[in-house]
């Protein structure tokens, strides 16, 4: 979902290798592995802690929210 709403603000990620930084990320099912490489590389996801994305724990309203708002700022469509 992120990924898509990425390709119409055009925004694209700076920090390629930033998902090497989470200690879980094999746990990401192979087909989700870009996006959540694009996602994290936008800094649109920060994980749930400073090195764990926990892929296979639901995402709660406020991370979604946070997410969504995060989008927005890196897209430069609102201001922090």
């Amino acid at each position: 979902m992120y990924q898509r709403a990425m390709g119409i603000t055009k925004l694209v990620g700076s920090d390629e290798n930033r998902y090497q930084s989470y200690t879980d990320y094999s746990q990401v099912s192979d087909w989700a592995k870009t996006n959540v490489k694009n996602v994290l590389a936008a800094h649109v996801f920060n994980g749930t802690t400073a090195t764990k994305i926990s892929p296979k724990a639901n995402l709660t309203y406020a991370e979604a929210a946070q997410a969504v708002r995060n989008l927005l700022i890196e897209s430069k469509l609102i201001s922090e």
